[in-house]
């Protein structure tokens, strides 16, 4: 299992939300992404989304928030609050099998491959691959990764 690296919370309005939680936390943010994806849920029915998201500026993990997709994995949550833990993953098939036999069986996928597992409480849990560069959220990768370093914020999550 790899570090915990941000805290994912869905929000209804991407503006709002960021005004909020940077008050609340002091929070600085990366410049705001557009992440046209296909995702398919645990049923295998898939969704192709547009995803509005940011990044915070600074560490040890960030926060992470986009603009919730109604009827699709990135709703809001029912209850609320935050909807996923991401962490760094050296193998995603081995650790999305590992977390099923724990109880959490996967959510989502992204083109085949593991996004999102589902926990016993609720609890997401996001697979991030440690060999796919981000680079604008290089700074954010653990020490010692191939690609940590400073982030070039001019550039694709």
């Amino acid at each position: 299992m790899g570090s915990i690296w941000h805290i994912g919370i869905a929000v209804p309005d991407l503006d709002k939300g960021k005004k909020e939680l940077g008050e609340v936390f002091g929070l600085r943010w990366r410049p705001a992404r557009v992440r046209k994806l296909t995702l398919a849920d645990a049923a295998g029915r898939p969704y192709a989304v547009e995803c509005h998201v940011v990044f915070s500026l600074g560490g040890p993990f960030a926060v992470e928030v986009w603009q919730a997709i109604p009827g699709t994995p990135l709703d809001m949550p029912q209850a609320g609050g935050v909807h996923h833990i991401g962490h760094w993953v050296d193998d995603l098939a081995a650790e999305a099998r590992r977390l099923d036999t724990l109880g959490y069986p996967s959510y989502a996928t992204a083109a085949g491959t593991p996004l999102l597992n589902r926990g016993p409480a609720g609890t997401l849990i996001e697979l991030c691959d440690l060999h796919s560069d981000r680079p604008s959220l290089r700074d954010l990768f653990p020490p010692g990764s191939e690609f940590a370093g400073e982030p070039l914020l001019g550039s694709a999550l």
